[in-house]
């Protein structure tokens, strides 16, 4: 266990590298981020294609995120489960809820559109085939830079929980994360509770594990 002293000195130097990455991301122009968001989707959609995935777990974009609504729209052409998380500030959780028109949406607690529990309906199917994980840095040994609050690897944390609670036989899902390349590290720093992704998509392509098989 870290020291008080050294303890800080972490935190200030992952709240530092956050300031960097949101910067490198904020320094794309309107026009560079729709093309790269736009050539990352495609790419995205590649991967649902080939491993055959008939629901996802997805970030509806706020400020300079990558665009994630061209994956979306794709996935309800091909009749795809879109499941979109609505966070709860009050234990940093995130209820789940399927997706199927962009009317469904309404500010959030951190004035994100989310989910409007008046419209969508929860979802309480299985675990998604796949989640795709935005951050503010990648690499490509799975590790991620999120924003802070702990809501993904919570999530990670309760979908595991309930794998295990549960007499279904089901995969595991994938955990992906989808960025820009200006996004991309040698190296992120991680922690032990830190989810590990499964792979990376970018505008660049993509590299993504194959989803783990269920068991029986």
């Amino acid at each position: 266990m870290l020291n008080p002293e050294e303890e800080l000195k972490r935190v200030s130097a992952k709240d530092a590298l956050r300031k960097l990455m949101l910067s490198r991301r904020d320094e794309l122009s309107e026009e560079e981020r729709a093309q790269r968001s736009q050539q990352a989707c495609e790419f995205a959609s590649e991967v649902m294609k080939r491993l055959r995935l008939q629901s996802m777990m997805i970030y509806v974009p706020f400020r300079s995120e990558l665009d994630s609504r061209p994956l979306v729209e794709w996935a309800w052409k091909q009749g795809i489960q879109v499941i979109v998380p609505r966070s709860l500030p009050q234990d940093r959780s995130l209820e789940l809820y399927k997706l199927q028109g962009w009317n469904e949406l309404i500010p959030g607690a951190y004035g994100i559109l989310e989910p409007d529990p008046q419209r969508s309906q929860k979802w309480m199917d299985h675990r998604p085939d796949i989640i795709w994980v935005p951050g503010l840095a990648f690499d490509r040994k799975g590790g991620r830079l999120g924003y802070g609050g702990g809501y993904y690897d919570r999530l990670s944390d309760r979908l595991s929980q309930g794998a295990q609670d549960t007499s279904r036989q089901i995969g595991e899902p994938l955990w992906v994360g989808i960025g820009y390349e200006v996004q991309v590290l040698e190296h992120v720093p991680m922690e032990e509770h830190d989810k590990v992704l499964d792979g990376l998509v970018t505008e660049r392509g993509h590299t993504v594990k194959a989803r783990p098989a269920a068991e029986g």
